[in-house]
């Protein structure tokens, strides 16, 4: 696992580089613990609730269940971060009764088609995918766009580590992209003002830098795509702030109360020609402040 996690650090750092993205010591720390936590639960069925590790007899023993090795189990004590299980869910958009598969089909008829794109997907329901008719993950809405896939319609997810060796025709997996990273996701297949969505479980929530994460993202929408994430109700004013420089105007919110934060649905407003110059001189300070 440390082989593959410092490969990992180094394929995110040259992301960083190409697209002139100095994060701090702090911001790098945070994606150490990330990429640890892709590795462990890439081990594990999705959406398996793990013991907490205060019940060490029993954490250990479904530990070595899991991973089918004593030797994991065990070691699995001296990471850092927590382990999960991450099998990919639709949950937040649920929670604002936003219908991505209705949303998708009725995109994928119109001339421009369906362009999605989920940060931080896991597994994105590939493990286990389950039968046409539900619409709970990635998977689910590849079953349901099946007829439209690599035509009308294209869905992409990010994540830290690769999870997958192979998927459906029109499913694209981006590896060793963070939520602040995502402006080079435009140089792997997904150009400006061609996502209708863009949706984070927890990639983002856990993000230390929202403000380039916010002017990405505003880039990817076409004018009235859809941005749909949580993020900690502490940082409310700023994420507010920087949504609207970047021209995103808030169209649902939510309080899912404790460590779930603020649930927003952003829609991106038609650039205005006028404003574009400041948006990347905001953009460009973000960078530096971040630098610093």
């Amino acid at each position: 696992m440390f082989l593959d996690a410092l490969l990992a650090r180094r394929a995110i750092a040259r992301t960083f580089a190409n697209i002139s993205y100095w994060p701090s010591e702090t911001i790098w720390r945070e994606i150490k613990k990330g990429i640890y936590r892709d590795l462990q639960s890439r081990r594990l069925r999705p959406d398996v609730p793990i013991q907490p590790r205060r019940q060490i007899c029993r954490y250990v023993s479904q530990m070595t269940r899991e991973t089918g090795s004593s030797y994991q189990g065990l070691s699995s004590l001296l990471f850092d971060g927590a382990w999960t299980s991450s099998g990919g869910s639709f949950r937040l958009a649920e929670a604002i009764q936003v219908d991505l598969g209705k949303y998708a089909l009725e995109r994928a008829h119109q001339d421009q088609g369906f362009r999605f794109l989920e940060i931080g997907a896991g597994w994105a329901g590939f493990k286990h995918p389950r039968s046409v008719g539900v619409c709970q993950n990635v998977a689910d809405l590849a079953l349901l766009l099946k007829p439209y896939l690599g035509k009308s319609a294209f869905l992409h997810f990010t994540n830290l580590t690769k999870w997958h060796s192979a998927l459906p025709s029109g499913v694209f997996e981006h590896p060793h992209l963070t939520a602040a990273s995502l402006k080079a996701i435009e140089s792997q297949g997904v150009t400006a003002a061609s996502v209708d969505v863009i949706y984070s479980q927890a990639a983002a929530y856990f993000e230390q830098d929202l403000t380039i994460f916010l002017f990405a993202a505003a880039r990817l929408l076409r004018p009235n795509g859809r941005l749909i994430f949580n993020y900690r109700t502490e940082l409310a004013e700023q994420v507010v702030a920087n949504a609207l420089a970047a021209g995103l105007r808030r169209h649902i919110s939510h309080d899912l109360g404790g460590m779930n934060g603020q649930l927003v649905c952003f829609v991106r407003d038609k650039p205005n020609l006028s404003l574009l110059g400041t948006e990347a001189l905001i953009e460009r300070l973000a960078v530096a402040a971040a630098a610093r």
